[in-house]
């Protein structure tokens, strides 16, 4: 659209490339910045019912900066926080906001239409490549198999970008428009599931993505993850670690080990936690 007037409490537009106009959609306006915060008073009360109810994630929206990661953290405590990488202002604040995060997701679409289409690519992989290097875990998502939502193929297109998505290296991909509101949301499952397991059958075992684990490297914990999984490489081996809060069982995760992590726990709380951080790092 382009804007034509405006005033106090509304904004005239001329329509240039029409299409469907669904409710419930919000506006992006290319190189400028909302001033809304990316926490509401409406989320802190969602907020604190999550909290009420024990959930173990939260994924925040368009994160401008690790200041409201850190503020969110130190009112969760031990809940973890994921960051949604969806806006043009995160871009500069990449580095300080995986850092503050537990986990971070590459949502294509907002950035996509925030900033230039062909930079969407690029950042998916530096995101990746920052997420590996600092090991957290890290999420592709959004229109990854947009077809399905009206047809029971995807395209050859969209096949590829989920082989890309797990060659560069992500944690998870993941659906959204598909299974939401989409026709063939089983079929869509399957298709991603199908692509991914072929695409990671492909890649030599024990082989893990570059820059994994260097910005923690002398780090004690570090080093015994890094060589008890290169150790599990080489001699074709499972791993079993003993755990009290999950912290090693998850960093051995990250350095991907081509045998399975078996983590085991006297505290029945964590028992879960380790259960669904084992698929995030595991499903792609």
């Amino acid at each position: 659209m382009l804007s034509q007037s405006k005033t106090e409490d509304s904004v005239k537009c001329e329509v240039v490339d029409g299409g469907e106009l669904k409710s419930r959609r919000h506006l992006n306006v290319r190189g400028k910045s909302t001033t809304l915060p990316s926490i509401t008073e409406k989320n802190w009360d969602d907020i604190k019912f999550g909290v009420d109810n024990q959930v173990d994630f939260y994924a925040v929206s368009f994160v401008k900066d690790a200041q409201v990661v850190h503020e969110l953290k130190n009112y969760l405590k031990n809940i973890h926080v994921i960051v949604k990488l969806e806006s043009a202002d995160s871009i500069p604040n990449l580095h300080s906001i995986i850092t503050a995060s537990d986990g971070a997701m590459v949502a294509r679409g907002d950035l996509g239409a925030e900033l230039p289409i062909a930079e969407v690519p690029l950042l998916q992989e530096e995101i990746i490549r920052g997420c590996c290097s600092m090991e957290k875990a890290v999420i592709v998502a959004t229109n990854m198999l947009e077809r399905m939502i009206v047809h029971p193929t995807p395209t050859r297109a969209e096949v590829s970008d989920i082989a890309i998505a797990v060659r560069e290296g992500a944690d998870a991909v993941m659906l959204s428009g598909e299974t939401a509101h989409g026709k063939f949301p089983l079929k869509a499952v399957k298709v991603m599931h199908t692509v991914s397991l072929r695409t990671e059958a492909t890649i030599p075992g024990g082989t893990m993505p570059p820059n994994l684990g260097q910005a923690f490297k002398n780090h004690m914990s570090e080093m015994f993850a890094y060589h008890a999984t290169m150790m599990s490489n080489t001699l074709g081996t499972s791993i079993v670690v003993f755990t009290k809060t999950g912290f090693m069982a998850i960093l051995l995760s990250h350095y991907r080990p081509s045998g399975t992590v078996f983590a085991f726990t006297n505290v029945v709380s964590f028992v879960f936690c380790l259960v669904v951080l084992d698929l995030i790092m595991l499903l792609a």
